[in-house]
């Protein structure tokens, strides 16, 4: 059963991805593109158990690395793991399995990814020059992003549930 959760979830991330990059292309609004990856990568920290879910965070920074165009392969790896790893020691703390707090958790994997590709362009990529850009691009990246991480963990929560064969115990508390 977690082998196919873990594959419905790249799924369902190969689809948000492959709905978002034309959308945003054809709208001239890129820099401002919510993360739907990084929302499942926050889901599956409370939903997943540790390494199924290192296993799909590389999957999901591998199909985030197919759809990103110069950045290079790897790097959304490392930061999807990375952040995985955050929000599931945050998720032995603290339940955030409610709007706000999967917002508020949302907003700040945001930041801290921002961050991360950050550093990782600064010692992998001698081509980046747009450091600048990383930050300043960071804050309105989480506000975009934040509002993705309930809406992406209803959708999860209900593929779970249909896996499960349950209809009750949603993923909101």
């Amino acid at each position: 059963m977690k082998a196919l959760q873990i594959l419905l979830y790249v799924v369902v991330a190969y689809v948000l991805l492959s709905l978002e990059s034309p959308l945003l292309t054809s709208f001239h609004v890129r820099m401002y593109a919510p993360d739907p990856a990084l929302a499942i990568v926050v889901h599956a920290a409370c939903s997943v158990e540790f390494l199924p879910g290192v296993i799909l965070c590389a999957f999901l920074g591998l199909l985030k690395d197919g759809f990103s165009a110069g950045v290079p392969v790897g790097t959304h790896v490392e930061i999807y793991v990375l952040v995985f790893l955050c929000c599931f020691a945050l998720t032995r703390r603290l339940d955030y399995r409610n709007v706000i707090l999967l917002t508020v958790v949302t907003f700040g994997a945001s930041l801290v990814s921002s961050f991360l590709f950050f550093v990782l362009s600064a010692i992998f990529d001698r081509d980046f020059e747009e450091f600048d850009l990383v930050f300043r691009l960071a804050l309105p990246q989480a506000l975009i992003t934040s509002p993705m991480g309930p809406i992406v963990a209803g959708l999860l929560g209900f593929i779970d549930r249909k896996l499960a064969g349950s209809e009750k115990d949603g993923v909101f508390r």
